[in-house]
């Protein structure tokens, strides 16, 4: 039971490499409490953010805190100190106008609100070269979804990538990305109805919106979804580690170096946001390392993984295990358009069946009005909601 619980943690940081990069620990013992820390640091125009947690697992599943009120420090060149500021809870982000510069060295260093101090290894941003070319193909394999009528299989596409690897430097790659799908379902309501109301005049547009709210008539299973008021995107992320090291094609064109395999929910073209990074030796090893750990073992039945470490420590007890990794990394970005438009089929499943796994389920004008106009007589549209998943912008090149 121990051993399977340490590997569903693995999988469960893996999905979250945005978020956080765990490490193994083959003697971990249940109930401890992991200090838990991931950043990236690169030389993009965006927040640079750094979050920090502690992890207790439990004989089923795995609770996450996060770490607030910590101290939290950048020291660029070591000589510059530019600390961080809290904006929720566990996240620290660096000024607004801060940007990492190639050739500069970084290391991370905080502090808990109980006097712990911790400290990274000094990492050096490496220039990365562009991303030359991007393109899609038609899968040869399908993807196996759970949806509301059992186990399904719909088409794929493979995003590939080339680039030129600069000769005489040794490299060490590590690629993400970000897909933004059209989205017609904006909001879910469990056991209640949309609503939203009228705040000005009447043909001003302005709304009041409300959300879901409770109605206790219904039974407590009751579902209903409401489609978008005005177009919206939601927004995929990698789930994956993909790395490489050009040890032994230092120099050379790199063709067709596969970046994403995607389900095809509906025709609707997509954009994906491909980022190619630079790695320190080091970060690329322990990416790697994790990697096999989460992606390339068997069965729960086999060996466990051999651990690994970050290059977290703290600094008055060496022997801690903390989890994750901070390094710098310079990025090159590359917008490439999915056009679907010569498809060899007619059927889809839809994007929000294909994500939650259900169709879905539309309240009727005749319900409202059976309510009595309590909320409304007429079913209202929801609102496009931002956040990390989901955007009312259109996205750049789609």
């Amino acid at each position: 039971m121990e051993r399977h619980l340490h590997y569903r943690i693995l999988l469960l940081f893996v999905v979250g490499l945005y978020a956080c990069v765990d490490t193994y620990d083959a003697h971990l013992q249940l109930n401890s409490n992991l200090m838990v820390m991931n950043g990236i640091i690169t030389d993009l125009a965006e927040p640079q953010t750094i979050t920090i947690s502690r992890s207790r697992p439990n004989a089923d599943s795995s609770a996450t805190t996060p770490v607030t009120k910590a101290s939290v420090n950048l020291i660029v060149n070591g000589t510059t100190t530019i600390p961080l500021s809290e904006t929720q809870s566990g996240t620290y982000q660096l000024p607004g106008d801060f940007k990492g510069q190639i050739g500069n060295t970084y290391q991370l260093r905080f502090q808990t609100s109980d006097g712990i101090t911790y400290e990274s290894s000094v990492e050096t941003m490496v220039a990365v070269p562009p991303i030359s070319r991007a393109y899609d193909q038609l899968s040869t394999k399908s993807a196996t979804l759970a949806v509301d009528i059992g186990d399904t299989t719909v088409p794929a596409s493979e995003v590939y990538i080339d680039y030129q690897d600069p000769p005489g430097q040794a490299n060490f790659y590590l690629w993400r990305w970000r897909e933004y799908e059209p989205q017609d379902w904006c909001a879910s309501c469990l056991h209640g109805r949309y609503v939203v109301q009228d705040v000005g005049p009447v043909g001003n547009g302005e709304i009041k919106v409300l959300g879901c709210v409770n109605d206790t008539a219904m039974r407590s299973y009751s579902l209903y979804d409401y489609v978008c008021r005005t177009q919206c995107w939601d927004i995929l992320y990698s789930t994956s580690i993909n790395v490489f090291s050009d040890v032994y094609t230092n120099g050379k064109p790199q063709f067709g170096h596969k970046i994403a395999f995607l389900p095809i929910y509906q025709r609707n073209p997509a954009l994906i946001v491909i980022e190619q990074l630079s790695l320190s030796a080091n970060a690329y090893r322990y990416y790697k390392l994790f990697a096999e750990q989460t992606q390339n073992t068997g069965t729960l039945a086999d060996s466990p993984p051999a651990p690994i470490s970050g290059n977290i420590k703290n600094l008055a007890n060496p022997q801690e295990n903390v989890v994750g990794y901070f390094s710098a990394a310079s990025v090159a970005t590359y917008r490439h358009k999915i056009t679907r438009d010569n498809l060899p089929f007619n059927k889809f499943i839809g994007l929000f069946r294909g994500l939650s796994h259900r169709r879905p389920r539309p309240e009727s004008k005749d319900e409202r009005i059976n309510r009595g106009g309590i909320f409304g007589y007429t079913v209202p549209s929801a609102i496009c909601i931002p956040s990390r998943t989901r955007t009312d912008i259109p996205p750049e090149g789609l």
